[in-house]
């Protein structure tokens, strides 16, 4: 299973090109993953309704990884341990990592702040 980080939706609608598309041509669509983090920061920043609309129901589509409030704590303690080691990352990409984590999912990204979370399996575009 593969959960799909903002920075590859975010690279490619930046490049003009459909995400659904292109993930499709990479993955099958019962390997790939969503959260509500990603899916917030992705959907926040499309401008055109029908492009909204329609990244949408993809997202409706994929295995959906949740935050309850053991994954909050999951992610205070990762903040935690890796802040202690100066490694201070936003919170969202904390968050992405615990679900990474929870579903025992690879995570395809673009963000270099990944690789600073350790035991994380990363998948690269």
């Amino acid at each position: 299973m593969v959960l799909v980080d903002s920075s590859i939706y975010v690279h490619l609608l930046q490049a003009g090109s459909d995400p659904v598309a292109q993930l499709a041509e990479r993955f099958e669509i019962n390997e790939l993953m969503a959260c509500d983090v990603v899916r917030c920061e992705v959907l926040r920043g499309i401008i055109r309704p029908k492009v909204r609309a329609d990244l949408a129901m993809f997202f409706d589509l994929l295995v959906h990884v949740t935050m309850d409030h053991r994954a909050w704590q999951e992610t205070e303690d990762l903040a935690w341990r890796l802040d202690r080691t100066g490694n201070i990352l936003p919170l969202t990409d904390l968050m992405i990592a615990v679900c990474a984590f929870r579903a025992g999912a690879e995570l395809l990204t673009r963000d270099h702040h990944f690789k600073m979370i350790p035991r994380l399996r990363l998948v690269e575009w």
